[in-house]
Protein backbone atom coordinates (compact mmCIF):
# COMPACT_ATOMS: atom_id res chain seq x y z
CA UNK A 1 0.00 0.00 0.00
CA UNK A 2 1.45 3.69 -0.79
CA UNK A 3 -0.53 5.24 1.52
CA UNK A 4 0.30 4.82 4.38
CA UNK A 5 -1.62 7.60 6.93
CA UNK A 6 -4.89 9.18 6.57
CA UNK A 7 -6.24 12.41 8.80
CA UNK A 8 -9.77 14.09 8.23
CA UNK A 9 -10.15 17.52 9.22
CA UNK A 10 -12.99 19.47 9.08
CA UNK A 11 -13.62 23.39 10.19
CA UNK A 12 -15.28 23.37 13.39
CA UNK A 13 -17.90 25.82 14.68
CA UNK A 14 -16.07 27.23 17.42
CA UNK A 15 -13.13 28.37 15.24
CA UNK A 16 -15.38 29.52 12.11
CA UNK A 17 -14.99 33.58 12.85
CA UNK A 18 -10.88 32.73 12.33
CA UNK A 19 -9.81 34.84 9.28
CA UNK A 20 -7.73 32.14 8.18
CA UNK A 21 -9.53 28.74 7.91
CA UNK A 22 -8.45 26.37 10.68
CA UNK A 23 -9.44 22.66 10.59
CA UNK A 24 -9.50 20.37 13.03
CA UNK A 25 -8.51 16.56 13.18
CA UNK A 26 -11.91 14.51 13.56
CA UNK A 27 -10.47 11.07 12.39
CA UNK A 28 -7.09 9.58 11.67
CA UNK A 29 -4.99 6.33 11.41
CA UNK A 30 -3.32 8.23 14.18
CA UNK A 31 0.38 7.07 13.54
CA UNK A 32 2.11 9.78 11.38
CA UNK A 33 5.02 11.06 13.80
CA UNK A 34 5.22 14.89 12.73
CA UNK A 35 1.55 15.17 13.06
CA UNK A 36 1.01 13.45 16.43
CA UNK A 37 3.53 15.28 17.56
CA UNK A 38 2.12 18.47 16.90
CA UNK A 39 -1.26 16.93 18.89
CA UNK A 40 0.03 16.02 21.50
CA UNK A 41 1.69 20.03 21.78
CA UNK A 42 -1.38 21.40 21.28
CA UNK A 43 -3.89 22.52 23.75
CA UNK A 44 -6.55 20.60 22.25
CA UNK A 45 -4.37 17.73 22.06
CA UNK A 46 -5.48 17.10 18.68
CA UNK A 47 -3.89 17.73 15.01
CA UNK A 48 -5.05 20.82 13.59
CA UNK A 49 -3.57 23.09 10.64
CA UNK A 50 -4.34 26.48 9.24
CA UNK A 51 -5.36 26.33 5.37
CA UNK A 52 -3.99 30.01 4.18
CA UNK A 53 -1.64 31.74 1.34
CA UNK A 54 1.80 30.85 1.00
CA UNK A 55 3.79 32.69 3.75
CA UNK A 56 7.23 35.04 2.95
CA UNK A 57 9.38 31.90 3.95
CA UNK A 58 8.39 29.77 1.21
CA UNK A 59 10.97 28.88 -0.64
CA UNK A 60 10.53 31.21 -4.38
CA UNK A 61 9.41 28.14 -6.27
CA UNK A 62 6.77 27.45 -4.13
CA UNK A 63 5.47 31.12 -3.89
CA UNK A 64 5.53 31.03 -7.74
CA UNK A 65 3.39 27.41 -8.01
CA UNK A 66 1.38 27.04 -5.09
CA UNK A 67 -1.99 27.94 -4.77
CA UNK A 68 -2.23 27.44 -0.62
CA UNK A 69 -0.03 26.21 2.08
CA UNK A 70 -1.12 24.67 5.40
CA UNK A 71 0.41 25.73 8.39
CA UNK A 72 0.28 25.03 11.80
CA UNK A 73 2.66 27.01 14.37
CA UNK A 74 5.34 26.67 11.05
CA UNK A 75 4.90 25.55 7.60
CA UNK A 76 3.79 21.94 7.08
CA UNK A 77 3.09 21.82 3.20
CA UNK A 78 2.45 23.78 0.16
CA UNK A 79 -0.71 23.13 -1.88
CA UNK A 80 -0.37 22.73 -5.70
CA UNK A 81 -4.17 22.28 -7.59
CA UNK A 82 -2.61 22.00 -11.07
CA UNK A 83 -5.90 21.12 -12.95
CA UNK A 84 -8.42 23.79 -12.90
CA UNK A 85 -11.17 21.16 -14.09
CA UNK A 86 -10.16 19.38 -10.50
CA UNK A 87 -10.00 22.24 -8.01
CA UNK A 88 -10.79 19.90 -5.16
CA UNK A 89 -7.67 17.42 -5.19
CA UNK A 90 -4.03 18.99 -4.51
CA UNK A 91 -0.39 17.35 -3.32
CA UNK A 92 2.48 19.08 -1.57
CA UNK A 93 5.08 17.21 0.65
CA UNK A 94 5.59 17.48 4.27
CA UNK A 95 8.58 19.65 4.92
CA UNK A 96 11.55 17.97 6.32
CA UNK A 97 10.69 14.91 5.34
CA UNK A 98 10.30 13.02 2.31
CA UNK A 99 7.19 12.30 2.79
CA UNK A 100 4.21 12.68 0.16
CA UNK A 101 0.96 14.20 0.57
CA UNK A 102 -1.99 14.33 -1.06
CA UNK A 103 -5.42 16.43 -0.62
CA UNK A 104 -9.69 16.11 -0.95
CA UNK A 105 -11.35 19.00 -0.08
CA UNK A 106 -15.20 19.21 -0.33
CA UNK A 107 -17.22 21.56 -2.40
CA UNK A 108 -17.59 24.24 0.47
CA UNK A 109 -14.34 23.86 1.50
CA UNK A 110 -15.18 22.78 5.08
CA UNK A 111 -13.63 19.06 5.09
CA UNK A 112 -10.05 18.42 4.14
CA UNK A 113 -9.04 15.05 3.82
CA UNK A 114 -5.03 14.85 3.88
CA UNK A 115 -3.28 11.10 2.70
CA UNK A 116 0.47 11.01 3.66
CA UNK A 117 2.30 8.56 1.34
CA UNK A 118 6.07 8.00 3.33
CA UNK A 119 8.75 8.32 0.83
CA UNK A 120 7.36 9.57 -1.74
CA UNK A 121 7.97 13.03 -2.23
CA UNK A 122 9.87 12.91 -5.44
CA UNK A 123 6.66 10.70 -6.85
CA UNK A 124 4.06 13.63 -5.27
CA UNK A 125 2.82 14.87 -8.75
CA UNK A 126 2.63 10.79 -10.31
CA UNK A 127 0.60 10.27 -7.15
CA UNK A 128 -1.47 13.33 -7.57
CA UNK A 129 -2.54 12.17 -10.91
CA UNK A 130 -3.25 8.61 -10.25
CA UNK A 131 -5.60 10.05 -7.74
CA UNK A 132 -7.62 11.98 -10.15
CA UNK A 133 -7.65 9.19 -12.46
CA UNK A 134 -9.43 7.05 -9.71
CA UNK A 135 -6.36 4.33 -9.51
CA UNK A 136 -5.67 5.02 -5.82
CA UNK A 137 -9.52 4.67 -4.91
CA UNK A 138 -9.28 1.32 -3.71
CA UNK A 139 -6.42 2.47 -1.65
CA UNK A 140 -8.17 5.72 -0.61
CA UNK A 141 -11.30 3.40 0.68
CA UNK A 142 -9.48 0.83 2.87
CA UNK A 143 -7.47 3.86 5.11
CA UNK A 144 -10.75 5.52 5.16
CA UNK A 145 -11.92 2.62 6.79
CA UNK A 146 -8.74 2.14 9.24
CA UNK A 147 -9.24 5.79 10.39
CA UNK A 148 -10.16 6.02 14.08
CA UNK A 149 -12.93 8.74 15.15
CA UNK A 150 -11.98 10.84 17.79
CA UNK A 151 -14.79 11.99 20.40
CA UNK A 152 -12.67 14.89 21.84
CA UNK A 153 -13.45 17.71 19.35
Amino acid sequence: MILTDYYRLVRLQEYAQNKTPRFDCIASTGEYPKFEEMAARSKVKRFYCYYNGIPDSFSNRARQKAERAITSTKNISSVFIPNINKPLFGFGDVKGTQDAILFVFSADYNLMEIFIARGYKHQQRALYNAMVKGELSAEIYKIRQMAINLTRY
